[in-house]
């Protein structure tokens, strides 16, 4: 039997064990099995296609153009295979995340709608320029009177000339803290980029923000129409918390703004919150573990901003107990 450890001593994950050999162990044994066909239906495809176009590229009537018949029946079959894997990972990443979700008390949708917030980030130019979107991973939730949504985004740039041309510009997570209080102004602070900062400001109303470092005036860049707020806001145990959430998500280029009331966040992760390998055991793995330990910084990164609006931190995880 697989055993799980909480990430943390919060009352969050008070019941955890009881409620995975509950709820979430059964339904990966349950899914063990789609998992298992999944790989071999795309194993047999990938071996098949190999087999098939390597015998049109050496036997194929057409001369020359048996290359060209060989890629396309090689990129057509590893299309289907990569298909076949996906659609069960989806699945059964959507049940994993239903089941964590609903322990925590959390609502979960795997394709949500675009969020209502997106057009926020983009005027406060925390996305790139995208013309093509798709959405999915949304986690609506509430902590210590703070609301706060956690969703994946896919965006992609389309260009037409004489090709078409598809490019990722962004995958990540973008988080929503909602404090229900207004601020006064608008800061936005991102990772630093050199010479081109100034590129990177959000419009011609906002000013530099000194950060209380010099460690973290070397890793961030801040602007603020509010530059005594934006001081308040950004305290010495906010901006590490930044930094381990950039850190523990693989240096994902963070960015983030506080604007009417909100605190917005975005980190360039990929597909980061699903249920990890489709090579693995489902009851071998720590995948759950993981989803909660994103769940937990999460949780830590709000303790922290409501520590000085409402009050004293209530068991937040330490920046060294996360690294360990």
């Amino acid at each position: 039997m697989v055993m799980i450890a909480p990430p943390s001593v919060r009352e969050d994950y008070k019941g955890l064990r009881s409620y995975y050999e509950d709820e979430i162990a059964p339904f990966l044994r349950s899914q063990e099995t789609r998992r298992r066909s999944a790989v071999t239906h795309s194993v047999v495809v990938f071996v098949g296609t190999v087999t098939v176009a390597t015998a049109a590229y050496l036997l194929g009537p057409l001369g020359e153009a048996n290359l060209h018949i060989a890629f396309v029946i090689g990129a057509l079959g590893l299309s289907f295979a990569g298909t076949i894997l996906t659609k069960a990972r989806s699945n059964i990443t959507a049940g994993l995340l239903e089941r964590v979700c609903g322990f925590l008390g959390f609502t979960y949708r795997r394709t949500p709608s675009r969020p209502s917030f997106a057009s926020e980030l983009d005027r406060l130019g925390l996305l790139p320029s995208y013309n093509r979107q798709s959405w999915e991973d949304e986690v609506i939730g509430a902590r210590n009177g703070a609301d706060f949504v956690l969703c994946e985004a896919h965006l992609k740039k389309v260009t037409r000339g004489k090709r078409k041309r598809v490019r990722t510009v962004f995958h990540g997570q973008l988080l929503l803290i909602d404090y229900h209080k207004q601020f006064f102004g608008e800061t936005v602070i991102k990772r630093d980029a050199g010479v081109f900062n100034r590129l990177m400001k959000p419009g011609k109303e906002f000013r530099n923000v000194g950060l209380v470092s010099s460690r973290f005036e070397k890793a961030f860049e801040a602007w603020s129409t509010d530059q005594v707020e934006a001081r308040e806001l950004l305290d010495p145990l906010v901006l590490e918390r930044f930094e381990e959430l950039e850190r523990l998500f693989d240096g994902a280029k963070f960015r983030a703004a506080f604007s009417k009331g909100k605190l917005y966040v975005v980190l360039e992760t990929g597909d980061k919150l699903n249920m990890g390998s489709m090579f693995n055991s489902l009851e071998r793995s720590g995948r759950v573990a993981a989803i909660l330990k994103e769940f937990d910084l999460i949780f830590d990164l709000i303790d922290v901003l409501l520590k000085r609006i409402d009050g004293p931190l209530d068991a937040a995880v330490s920046v060294e107990a996360l690294r360990a």
